[in-house]
């Protein structure tokens, strides 16, 4: 009986010990995600997402349907920023435990617990997490496909097969790119299940069930996408032959923007960016097709590659968070790669540690010390203070976040925003539109809406020229003026 007590008692202590590691990664996410949840406005996608969830009965997002209708149900229960905002990180979460669990199964626990690191410490999957948007749900829809796909293609197991076709048709409608996914899943069906005839049908027939499901949803996709592919073409610039190797950059220390504005940091980015290169060479120079963890790079490469090709067949999709589906493959083969690289020489793996610690820090300080997104918070809170009876208020900027934001009654006029190539006609056509007032017009407009710093140049001096300029007061990316009419 003692005996029996102390091998149970030494089991426990095992399985302490080797969860521990990821235990620990886990913690550190639940930290990370939720820190400073809620410190900053919210932009202009989160907005949308809000109205859209709110108007769901009425309007009904009937493109990407999965994230409106979760997010509908949770505003059921707060609608305070750091609730809604929650519900991202629970989908990034379950992403780091998925990605723990395929890094595991493909490989080994280290590149597991590896992978989740990096999807944690992902200043730009910190940021998604923290946003009201469906990034970080479509991600973890495609793990949990992936890793349902995994299993039968280990196991020859067919419910697994099922699982896997449920789990994509929900990626798809949460994001139709998403989908891209299963072009990865063919041609490693198609390798592995070609001598197995029957599991090689039952893939076919959910396959056929998966595309038959996604149908409706893709003709509606494919039909309204047209005019927004058109205005998108003129502002996102189509992928480069460094796209590829730069995601991998940007997927383990980018946040919103490139990490560093010092100068003399650009070249150690660039050193980064070829160490990363190099880690996957390392790992295709280990053969890694002879053992599962080849899938990973199939997983990450040939989606990739889709949406490649396809941002140059129509407009450029090749934008961070449209792709953030693609992350976790991307860092389980870094995470592989570099296991190998530490078992080769340790040295080398531990510049690669340095390195790579002095990069991601510099990203997760500027995320967190840094504010990203216009202060429309700090924006209308200002106007509820200081605006009195008989003012107006006039926006130049989407009017989706302030009037989330504004619950007062000044009367409101949103201006239009003008192209990209603002000359002064176009900035003095804006002004003219502004209604005639009689006391005070509180004028506010949105730094992104002007590419260089001669357009807000121009456009404030248009403002001084035309207005009777009382006070001009900068938030972050907002400036906010209030005006008086011009004396003769």
């Amino acid at each position: 009986m003692q005996r029996s007590s102390l091998d149970t008692r030494f089991s426990g202590n095992k399985s302490i010990r080797e969860f521990l590691p990821f235990g620990i990664v886990f913690i550190l996410a639940i930290f990370l995600f939720f820190y400073q949840l809620d410190s900053e406005s919210l932009w202009n996608d989160e907005a949308f997402s809000i109205r859209d969830a709110t108007n769901i009965r009425t309007k009904f997002k009937i493109s990407r349907p999965l994230y409106f209708l979760i997010l509908h149900v949770w505003m059921q229960l707060g609608t305070n920023e750091f609730w809604m905002r929650s519900l991202s990180v629970l989908f990034a979460l379950a992403s780091v435990g998925l990605i723990y669990v395929l890094g595991t199964r493909l490989d080994s626990k280290v590149t597991g617990v590896t992978a989740a690191l990096l999807l944690t410490l992902s200043p730009l999957f910190i940021n998604h997490a923290q946003e009201i948007r469906m990034y970080t749900l479509g991600t973890c829809l495609a793990l949990a496909g992936t890793l349902a796909l995994t299993q039968a293609l280990q196991e020859h197991k067919v419910a697994p097969v099922f699982a896997w076709a449920i789990a994509r048709w929900l990626m798809f409608l949460t994001a139709p790119l998403n989908i891209a996914m299963i072009f990865a899943d063919f041609l490693l069906v198609g390798w592995h299940f070609r001598r197995h005839r029957k599991l090689l049908m039952m893939f076919g027939i959910s396959a056929l069930f998966l595309g038959a499901a996604c149908l409706p949803t893709f003709l509606i996709t494919a039909k309204g996408s047209g005019d927004v592919l058109q205005t998108w073409a003129l502002y996102q610039p189509r992928p480069g032959l460094k796209s590829l190797p730069g995601m991998l950059t940007r997927f383990t220390i980018w946040s919103v923007k490139p990490p560093f504005d010092i100068p003399w940091l650009g070249p150690l980015i660039n050193i980064y960016t070829l160490v990363l290169v190099g880690v996957v060479v390392f790992l295709i120079a280990t053969k890694p097709w002879k053992s599962s963890i080849g899938w990973v790079i199939v997983w990450w490469f040939i989606p990739q590659s889709a949406v490649f090709v396809a941002s140059y067949l129509t407009s450029s999709l090749w934008i961070e968070r449209y792709l953030l589906f693609t992350a976790p493959y991307a860092l389980v083969m870094l995470a592989a790669g570099f296991t190998r690289i530490w078992k080769w020489k340790w040295s080398v793996a531990l510049g690669i540690v340095i390195l790579y610690s002095i990069v991601v820090g510099g990203g997760l300080s500027r995320y967190y010390a840094d504010t990203h997104r216009s202060d429309w918070r700090g924006v209308v809170q200002t106007l509820s203070q200081q605006a009195q009876a008989g003012d107006q208020i006039a926006v130049h900027a989407n009017p989706t976040v302030f009037k989330y934001y504004y619950q007062g009654s000044a009367p409101t006029q949103f201006m239009d925003i003008v192209s990209k190539n603002r000359t002064p006609e176009e900035i003095d056509q804006v002004l003219e539109d502004i209604p005639t007032f009689e006391s005070r017009l509180w004028l506010t407009y949105e730094h992104t809406a002007f590419v260089t710093d001669e357009g807000h140049d121009r456009f404030r001096q248009a403002v001084v020229d035309k207005f009777q300029l009382q006070e001009k007061q900068e938030f972050e990316d907002v400036d906010l003026f209030l005006l008086t009419p011009k004396s003769d």
